[in-house]
């Protein structure tokens, strides 16, 4: 996570780095990936193991009582087990697309301002609505500071809030507001 300081008036050097940016987005999405399938497979696998426990007791059962009524039963049980392994599997899906969707959108903000020279700044609003502001001059025109968790403010992660925006700026011409809070910057995330 990039972490900036206390005030900002230039851009400074964000082109100077922003292929080691990209590589690491791209080792980011990698590793996400890695993650949610060694995941899924976890899960498939505990899902086996139950299904092959519920067959087990239910042939046993088989035994003990008569063979339609188990039948019934062991048929019963296996659905239930594919439908619980089924839920457990889409919600792993589900996981897995939105960190790839998010990590695939990080590596084209850092692509874009590896080749564009531009400064993207996503930040999110009072309201917690996204906002993506692209800078391109080196002169933005706003400061910033950490916020969120002081001793007498809410507890919670603390965040990189802009504090102030100059008149006439590029930044007030982008329409950024104090209090505003940046999420990332050339997609890599901001952490206070």
């Amino acid at each position: 996570p990039l972490r900036p300081p206390s005030t900002n008036q230039n851009m400074g050097n964000a082109c100077a780095c922003e292929q080691a940016n990209v590589e690491e987005v791209a080792e980011n999405i990698e590793h996400r990936g890695i993650k949610a399938a060694s995941d899924a497979a976890e899960a498939a696998t505990r899902a086996a193991e139950k299904v092959q426990e519920m067959a087990a007791q239910e042939a046993k059962d088989i035994e003990e009582k008569g063979i339609a009524q188990a039948a019934q039963e062991a048929a019963k049980a296996a659905a239930d087990a594919a439908t619980a392994a089924a839920a457990s599997a889409l919600e792993a899906a589900k996981v897995v697309a939105k960190d790839a969707a998010e990590a695939a959108s990080n590596t084209v903000d850092a692509a874009v301002a590896a080749v564009t020279c531009v400064m993207i700044v996503e930040f999110v609003n009072e309201k917690g609505a996204m906002q993506k502001v692209d800078f391109k001059k080196k002169k933005i025109g706003m400061s910033f500071a950490l916020g969120g968790s002081g001793c007498c403010g809410p507890v919670g992660p603390a965040k990189v809030v802009v504090t102030s925006v100059d008149t006439a700026s590029q930044a007030e011409t982008l329409g950024v507001k104090p209090k505003w809070s940046i999420k990332a910057v050339n997609g890599v995330l901001v952490t206070g």
